[in-house]
């Protein structure tokens, strides 16, 4: 049976930023637990055994990460020190690390794939690779893949443009016997299960760098048997962008991502509370939230709906945080009012000031009082003077 997996956690997060500046994209939280620990569950739960971890940016955060909280977990989990310079390059590094046909998973994405029923279909199929597939309404973001009817992918596009999309299609349209969904939006999720022998020409080629870009094409232009398998009705989110990482986590506590959910006791429905944290009784707290470790919510404070409030975090009284994450050691004093927005580790919010929709405030800043920081502001690490904020792109 299938029992290995690579998780790639290796990428810089360069469009999460200013967050991914000081933490590694796979430790940035969603409801109060590292994606990275979302996807170590999810492993677990489906019978894997073996944990290949491909590090590269800040590496050695997650390597600390995983010594410090992994110990005696029930799998092997190891960090091989590499120097990858790209996805499918990780797993060629790798390779010392891995005895049999595995999963390639994302150490950065938020879902409740079913990775046995992936596993079993690969086995199945017995190919050289299977692509995990869902379908999404624009294809644009996404590898594009047009199906066989029996499951063999036809034709792979990375991140197809809308005119490559209108040509594939048309040209597949000659030969409607032999192609699946044609017209589902079906889409690459990053999660791949391989054979053994991947390796060996991943060594014998050197110049494949990228999976989806240079092994599967190259793959399918050999002739080799590549599978795609629907993953179905998942649940399954990219956390590359601000927008999209507020969504995840609220949708996170909404019990949409089963069996996956917030860190802490549900001590009553769609509210998480954390080991030793305090909330005052006459704070009002707004299901669905979730409260972090040794965190303080005083008098008269509202948190939520849909907040997360990271470990040792402080909201002061009469504070407001709504559809928003602030995370650990925060303090928020009195007044302060956060909507629809992203707090980094460390951050003092002084009396009085406001924080509106889709600002992301990195790690270290200190917001004055009275301070309102402006809708789709992203203050980077640090930053005491905030007339030199910058508009997001989003």
């Amino acid at each position: 049976m299938l029992s290995t997996a690579v998780v790639l956690a290796g990428g810089r997060g360069t469009r999460l930023r200013p967050l991914t500046l000081t933490m590694p994209k796979p430790l940035v939280p969603v409801g109060n637990v590292p994606i990275l620990d979302h996807i170590l569950t999810l492993l677990k739960l489906n019978g894997f055994e073996k944990i290949v971890i491909a590090v590269n940016y800040l590496g050695e955060m997650i390597r600390r990460h995983i010594l410090e909280k992994y110990d005696g977990y029930g799998m092997e989990i190891v960090v091989p020190r590499i120097k990858p310079l790209d996805t499918a390059d990780a797993v060629r590094k790798c390779r010392d690390f891995i005895d049999g046909d595995f999963l390639v998973v994302m150490g950065d994405v938020l879902t409740n794939m079913n990775l046995r029923e992936f596993a079993q279909f690969h086995e199945e199929k017995g190919g050289i690779a299977s692509i995990a597939l869902i379908e999404v309404p624009s294809l644009l973001d996404f590898g594009a893949v047009i199906l066989g009817h029996d499951g063999r992918i036809i034709h792979f596009i990375e991140k197809p443009s809308s005119p490559e999309i209108y040509l594939v299609s048309l040209a597949y349209t000659r030969f409607p016997q032999n192609i699946s969904k044609l017209y589902s939006n079906l889409a690459n999720t990053g999660f791949y299960a391989l054979s053994y022998k991947i390796l060996d020409i991943l060594d014998e080629n050197p110049y494949l760098m990228d999976w989806g870009r240079h092994v599967f094409p190259w793959l399918l232009e050999n002739n080799y048997e590549v599978y795609g398998w629907d993953a179905g009705d998942i649940y399954w989110a990219d956390v590359g962008r601000p927008h999209n990482y507020l969504r995840a986590n609220f949708d996170l506590l909404e019990g949409l991502v089963k069996p996956l959910k917030p860190k802490g006791r549900e001590v009553m429905p769609g509210v998480w509370i954390g080991e030793n944290a305090g909330v005052d009784p006459k704070a009002e707290l707004r299901p669905p939230v979730a409260i972090g470790d040794g965190s303080r919510i005083a008098a008269r404070a509202v948190v939520g709906p849909f907040a997360v409030i990271g470990d040792n975090v402080e909201v002061g009284e009469g504070a407001v945080v709504e559809r928003s994450v602030v995370m650990n050691n925060t303090r928020l004093r009195a007044q302060v009012n956060v909507t629809y927005s992203v707090l980094a580790k460390n951050i003092l919010v002084e009396e009085g000031a406001v924080i509106k929709g889709f600002s992301v405030i990195g790690e270290g800043v200190v917001v004055k009082s009275n301070y309102t920081v402006q809708p789709n502001t992203v203050i980077e690490p640090a930053i005491r003077v905030l007339e030199k904020v910058r508009k997001s792109g989003g």
